[in-house]
């Protein structure tokens, strides 16, 4: 990443982790320090808006509290009015529909016998923040269950439950009203984002490795031929990479608003998506963002891309006298001797010196293709087109390509050398540079 994508990471890294402090602050500390366990001597007002875990012994009643969105026959949340037998007090309990089993279980055991043992019964524990009811239609609802003829208690119990006046709601694996799976997403994506922070900030502090290559051929006919194509490739590079971080945030972007209209299509409310579907989406987008700015990073690093040359460059010419003979006649060659083609995600730089020719490309393949043209015995060109298939989408493509041959070579059915240009004007410049060069050499050549 350059120096602005990894400010912007630190900032998004920030912002994120400030806005999902903002949305589940609070019941993230709860869940992370864990519900306290209701004792005996403690009275449910004492424990009001406190994330507790309560023993359910005694079920009296059940009825559906919400149903799907656009499916009115399948109940989304079963609610439970309980009998708390040691503070003498009914006790509304929420539970996911999918998960009543052991609630439906004690239940019944109710409709078996009016008075219970409980201490021959094995509890259902209750994990989430203890809220005074205070909606009226809630209450209605509660009384409506309590006063129908599938209440499963005495009568006496019954007349307890109607003349009770403070209701008290327990949601199952939720805090302070959020689902604890969305907590927990909350809790991921948060520690994503201080990686991110981490990692960006660590970058930033970082002094510019990729220059060390460069820096340490100082003063010699490399260095200044690997810091001569800065001119061109260091504009190239910088537009490519605002171009990746613009295409990131705006994917980003993109998330955010498909999380919000997921929520309006499942019929949920603005809260709710901001707690379910936004920092799930967030998360994800914020990881996209992250491996694209870094592929940009690697892909559109000036530095990263001449350090490739400079070592290709040694390896081509071990010996450091033969080496800096062929990159100072280059260097010795002015920007009238160069050919240059570039596209969003691809170049293509030529250099003809009087002896040595030397074509620059991007990192896949061979980056570097070297010619001798005191060693050229033909030169010829060809013109492709075809398909290239990219899972169902196929893209056509046309290349001019200039095969070089050998002396020697001429007749081999494979060039020495080929390379290709985008445009048939390069490769018409390229052409027309190459018989200045040749010289008289170029009638008999280039044929």
């Amino acid at each position: 990443m350059n120096h602005y994508q990894k400010i912007s990471m630190l900032i998004l890294a920030l912002a994120s982790m400030i806005f999902l402090g903002i949305l589940a602050g609070s019941p993230m500390l709860d869940l992370i320090s864990g519900p306290t366990a209701l004792t005996g001597d403690t009275q449910l007002s004492q424990a009001e808006n406190t994330y507790i875990s309560y023993e359910v012994f005694h079920p009296v009643t059940a009825y559906t509290e919400e149903y799907y969105s656009g499916d009115p026959d399948r109940a989304r949340q079963t609610a439970y009015v309980v009998y708390d037998r040691e503070r003498q007090i009914f006790v509304k309990i929420v539970t996911a529909s999918h998960n009543t089993s052991e609630l439906n279980r004690l239940l019944q055991k109710a409709n078996e016998s009016d008075e219970m043992n409980e201490s021959s019964l094995e509890p259902v524990t209750i994990t989430g923040t203890l809220m005074s009811v205070t909606d009226s239609d809630e209450t209605e609802d509660i009384l409506k269950a309590v006063s129908g003829s599938e209440f499963e208690g005495t009568e006496e119990m019954n007349r307890q439950a109607l003349a009770q006046s403070q209701w008290y709601v327990l949601e199952n694996a939720s805090v302070q009203g959020i689902p604890r799976w969305e907590i927990r997403v909350c809790i991921v994506v948060m520690g994503w984002n201080l990686l991110f922070f981490l990692i960006a900030l660590l970058q930033l502090l970082k002094k510019g490795a990729s220059q060390d290559y460069i820096n340490g051929n100082h003063g010699t006919s490399l260095g200044h031929f690997l810091k001569a194509q800065l001119s061109w490739l260091t504009p190239w590079c910088h537009k490519g990479s605002a171009r990746r971080t613009q295409s990131a945030f705006l994917t980003l972007a993109g998330l955010i608003a498909a999380a919000f209209v997921l929520g309006t299509a499942t019929g949920r409310s603005i809260s709710e998506t901001l707690t379910a579907l936004v920092p799930l989406f967030l998360g994800i987008g914020e990881f996209y963002c992250y491996l694209l700015l870094v592929g940009s990073g690697a892909a559109f690093n000036p530095y990263r891309i001449l350090n490739i040359y400079g070592k290709t460059l040694e390896g081509l010419y071990p010996l450091e006298p033969e080496r800096e003979t062929v990159i100072q006649e280059l260097l010795e060659a002015d920007d009238s001797w160069n050919v240059h083609e570039q596209g969003k995600e691809n170049f293509c730089h030529a250099i003809l010196g009087s002896r040595y020719w030397i074509v620059l490309r991007r990192l896949e393949g061979a980056p570097i293709t070297f010619i001798d043209s005191s060693r050229l015995g033909k030169i010829s060109s060809k013109t492709e087109s075809g398909q290239i298939r990219t899972g169902k989408v196929r893209y056509n493509y046309v290349v001019h390509s200039i095969l070089l041959y050998y002396q020697g070579d001429e007749e081999k059915k494979q060039p020495t050398i080929q390379f290709g240009w985008d445009s048939e004007t390069a490769a018409g410049c390229f052409l027309n540079l190459a018989r200045k060069r040749l010289g008289g050499r170029a009638q008999s050549i280039m044929r």
